[in-house]
């Protein structure tokens, strides 16, 4: 009995989502101000409303349930859910402070947020550049010790190009233009096959859900 209404469960879930689905993609192409559309635009708003409950669910489970808890219990790690907690309360406090307008003196009609959020964006963004340097460095150096491959000299050939090519130094313009031009070919030549490849993953798991051929459909108990 249970397995003949896990069945019937699926089913009637794949062809609700289906169904809502095809509407949602039919709308779309409809003309505006048409029942069709506005129905699709319903239900996008009613999509668009679960996800920012799911996201705002998601950061308050990851605050109290797992960083608070670990703090209280005095578990490893303690001193970083200390950090995390106490920036988010640092950041939820400015942002309540320029929706109330509540700075005064030099600071009134000021936004801090834009710029606390520049400021540690910023700050992230060098850290993560100068470890990408040492990082790059480590593998290249394990590539080469382990086997002298010609991929392998490939890789370090371009990290070096493009590290020097970086560099302010007179004397050092054919490694920039070498490291703009890898900038500009090659890579950009890669960013488009992976693109290309989100683009059809994302189209072929599209498709399955249209179908009802995803795997959540096809649970057993």
């Amino acid at each position: 009995m249970n397995r003949r209404h896990s069945i019937i469960g699926n089913a009637l879930s794949a062809a609700f989502v289906s169904g809502v689905a095809f509407i949602t993609i039919l709308g779309l192409f409809a003309e505006v101000d048409t029942s069709l559309a506005l129905i699709a635009e319903g239900f996008l708003q009613i999509v668009t409303v679960v996800a920012a409950f799911g996201v705002l669910i998601g950061v308050l489970n990851l605050l109290i349930f797992v960083h608070l808890r670990r703090l209280l219990e005095g578990k490893r790690g303690a001193l970083y859910s200390f950090a995390l907690l106490l920036s988010a309360i640092l950041i939820i406090g400015v942002y309540s402070a320029d929706r109330s307008e509540l700075w005064t003196g030099d600071l009134a009609g000021e936004q801090l947020s834009p710029r606390l959020y520049q400021v540690t964006q910023t700050t992230i963004e060098s850290a993560i550049a100068g470890l990408v340097l040492f990082s790059l460095v480590y593998g290249a150096f394990r590539l080469m010790r382990r086997q002298v491959k010609w991929d392998y000299l490939l890789f370090l050939s371009a990290m070096v190009i493009a590290l020097v090519g970086w560099l302010p130094l007179d004397g050092l313009e054919a490694f920039a233009d070498l490291r703009d031009w890898l900038l500009r070919i090659p890579v950009t030549g890669g960013i488009r096959g992976l693109l290309i490849g989100v683009g059809l993953g994302s189209v072929v798991v599209g498709i399955r859900v249209l179908l009802a051929q995803e795997r959540f459909y096809q649970r057993r108990p």
